[in-house]
This record gives structure tokens, sequence and C-alpha cells, in this order.
């Protein structure tokens, strides 16, 4: 009796040691439709049929073990260059590929389960994955982590973006609570849906200093969206400081469209023109990029905050990034993020599309200035290959980028000037710039037009351009 209770010691412990595993070095996870997947070695040929899970492998620092992508994929960058699979394809098509592991969605178990049914019994491991709140986030990341052996990463993915949202969290800690804004959060417009309170989206609207006013909607079941109502929304029509909408595959609002609504006239926010539109992809999706969309947040709520810009107007030699990040946050141009996968395609050949430089890195934080300034054009002669992040701005340059980024008034006269000629492309913009004051020459007549600008002078020349091009407009 005492030797069989000393077995039934070991087995209990040996138990809680693996996690749940009878073998030694397996894990076991329970995915959301509830089946228990015993990994007792990292899957290595996986095919993810949701966005968020292809983002969150290639964080985990996969590439090759990825072999297929859901069709609307387009970041990260290597995304675009992955096999496509859709649960409306023929379930031949994923058995020719041999993958030993398809990561879904609830949405693709509960509507498919036909197509599930056939890959599980082709062999194939299916496994449905979809958190809902931020706490979920974290293990839902550890989950792909065993799942793929790199528990490790998975990991310093949540410490990293605990360290983002302490950085984020020190610049809502300087507003006060008096002042914090009042957000009404849109999530299906026609339906006049918004999200519930403990969803992923609500997290980043609180994280960004943001107020619910719909705390009290009724989340449908089984999903991060909630109830509302258009009279719901109007008796909150006093409080509502700010109306955001998600601009997604299920929400096409519009801030026209918002303003538009029959009795939205008398929402504070709407009457006011606090209307701002977010992608989904930013906000709602359980990655990395939660942070960008928080961040976003914060710019729509709290611009004069989020868009600060001292410690760029430190720097002795702006770089082509920082002259991104500075043009970006003094303008609050909204942030770009990248189209589905098929309207990136259809771009003409030769212009840039997201994610093709080579020398900038999209998991850092200075891809999404990047980016946003090239979309908008303030770059000239942007190749696909390199932006060149690094080298400083040159004045010529810089001087492009103000009058792609303002509308100025018309100079009457030209100014010459020694070393601009004027069969130089820019020869416009530049004698424009200085002729209005914004850009200054040497005491000789000459621009440099080659020459640097320091943090400094590109702060003091964006804030002269900003009160001419309202001049301008009045």
């Amino acid at each position: 009796m005492q030797k069989a209770y000393k077995v039934l010691l070991f087995a209990v412990f040996a138990l809680l040691a693996f996690g749940g595993s009878s073998k030694a070095g397996t894990n076991v996870i329970t995915d959301q439709s509830g089946a228990r997947i015993v990994v007792e070695k990292p899957f290595k040929r996986i095919i993810s049929l949701y966005g968020a899970h292809t983002e969150n492998l290639f964080s985990l620092g996969l590439d090759k073990e990825i072999i297929g992508v859901s069709p609307d994929e387009a970041f990260p960058p290597q995304t675009m260059h992955k096999p496509v699979f859709s649960y409306h394809d023929d379930v031949e098509k994923f058995i020719a590929a041999k993958p030993d592991l398809v990561l879904v969605r609830p949405m693709i178990t509960l509507g498919y389960p036909n197509f599930v049914k056939a890959l599980q019994d082709a062999g194939i491991t299916v496994v449905s994955l979809q958190p809902t709140t931020i706490e979920d986030v974290y293990a839902y990341w550890k989950d792909l982590g065993i799942l793929t052996g790199r528990e490790p990463r998975a990991e310093a993915m949540t410490r990293k973006f605990k360290a983002g949202l302490q950085k984020i969290g020190a610049i809502v800690s300087t507003i006060p609570q008096a002042k914090r804004k009042r957000v009404y959060f849109d999530s299906i417009h026609s339906k006049f849906m918004t999200f519930s309170a403990s969803s992923i989206t609500m997290f980043a609207l609180e994280s960004a200093g943001g107020i619910n006013v719909a705390t009290d909607a009724g989340a449908v079941k089984g999903t991060n969206i909630a109830d509302y109502g258009k009279e719901h929304i109007l008796s909150r029509a006093k409080e509502i400081d700010v109306y955001l909408g998600q601009n997604g595959a299920m929400n096409h609002a519009s801030v026209e469209q918002i303003k538009e609504e029959a009795g939205f006239q008398i929402i504070k926010a709407v009457r006011e023109g606090h209307i701002h539109i977010v992608d989904e992809k930013i906000v709602s999706r359980p990655t990395m990029r939660l942070l960008d969309g928080i961040y976003e947040i914060g710019r729509f709520l709290y611009p004069n905050k989020f868009n600060d810009v001292t410690a760029l107007a430190k720097v002795p030699t702006l770089s082509r990034a920082q002259f991104a990040e500075m043009l970006c946050k003094m303008s609050n141009i909204p942030l770009k993020t990248p189209s589905y996968r098929k309207d990136i395609l259809d771009r003409s050949a030769g212009k840039h599309k997201y994610g093709d430089f080579k020398d900038v890195d999209y998991a850092g934080d200075d891809y999404k200035f990047i980016e946003t300034a090239v979309y908008r054009g303030i770059f000239p002669n942007i190749q696909n290959s390199d932006f060149f992040p690094d080298r400083p701005i040159t004045r010529r340059d810089f001087t492009y980028g103000l009058f792609v980024n303002f509308d100025f008034p018309d100079v009457k006269k030209t100014v010459a000037l020694k070393d601009v000629k004027d069969t130089d492309p820019f020869f416009q913009q530049i004698s424009t710039a200085v002729g209005l004051g914004l850009m200054n020459t040497t005491p000789e007549g000459l621009f440099m037009p080659d020459g640097t600008v320091s943090g400094e002078e590109a702060f003091r020349i964006i804030s002269k351009a900003k009160r001419a091009a309202v001049q301008a407009t009045n």
C-alpha cells in the first residue's frame, strides 16, 4: 500500500512538472474549441488562416516554418512572399502542402466544421485560437510559443509589449483625470455596435487615456463586439468628446458617413469635428502592433502629448527617419497601415509598395512614420529597395517635403540663389521657401541644398510652415 502511494505521488509530480503531459519534454494546450493538443515537439510546417496568427509567428522569429497564409494578409512584409490558402479551398490543396499544423480561429471552427474535420482526418493538427482580453493575449502568445518551440521568444514579446505600455502610460499619467476624453468607439457603424468593455480594443482605448462611455454595452456571445443602438448613442450625445470609428472588413465607416448620420449632429464630438477613423488591424488584433494602435488613439485624443518632438528637436543632425517622424507628429498625420494583399499587389509597377524597404526594421518603431511619410509623397525619388533611414535629410529634400505636406501662399518675386539653378527640379520649391522666410541662406546668398538640418532648425521651419499654410487658407 505504501509503495502504491509513493508511485501515485510520483505520477502527480510528473504531471505537474510537465504541464499536464505524461511524457517528459511535452506540453499540453487547450484551444478555444476545447481540443487538448499535446505538443511533443515543435510544429515545423504551419499554415496560418488568420492575420494575427501570422504576425505573431513572425514576431516569434519564424519564417521558413510558415508555409501558407490567408488571402488578405499584408504584414509583416515577408507575408507577401508566402503561398495563399483559404478555408474555401479544397482540402486537397492543404494536404498536398503537407502541413503539420493549421492555425485557425473560432469563426472557422464554428462556421466550417467539415473543413476542420477533413484536415484532422488527414492527420493534420488544427488549433483554434483567438484571445478576447489582454490577459488572454499574453496566454495566447505563450501557447503559440509552446506550439512552435519558441517559448522564450513568447515571453520576450510579452515583456516588450508591457515595456511599450509603460512608455505610453508615462505620457497618459501627465494628463489630469478631469481632462481625460470621453469616447464612443464604433465597431460596426451600420448596426450601431461598439466593443465589449473587456475587449482588446477597449483596453487600447483606455491605455491611451480615453474613457469608454459605453461600459454598459451588452457583448455579443463569443465575440468582442457589443450591441448598443442608435438611441443609446444619442442619449450620451453630450458626454462624447471624441467619436472613434474602426475601419476594417466588417466596418467601412468614414468620417463623412458618421457626420451625416441622421440625428448625430447633436453629438458633441460630431458637432465639434472630433471624429477619427482607426484601422482595425492595429486596435483589434492581438499582435505587437496593438502598441501602434494605442499610440494612434492617443494622438487623436491628446495630440499635444503624443506628438511631442522635444527629443527630436535636440538632435544635432536630423536623419531621414527622424524627419519623417517629426513631420508626421507636428502635422498630426494619421499613421498609414498596410492595405490588404490585393490592394498592395494592384498598385502600379514602379511605385513603392508598403514593406518593400530592405533597410527599414518593420519590427521597430520608425517604420510607421517612414511608411506614412512615403505614402504621403513627402520624400522624392523613392526606390522600392532602400530608404536610407540613417542618412541625414538634405535641405533640398526637406524643402520638398514641406511643399508636399503644406499648401503655401504664392510668392510673387522669385529669389535668386547662387547655388540653386533654375534648372534644378526643386528650384521653385526652394525659391518659395526662402521667399516665405521658411528657409535661410548664407550671407553670400547660398542655400546649400545638400547641407544638413538640425532638429532645432527643423522644428523652427516646420512651425513657420504650419503658420504660413494657415495664413494661405484664411
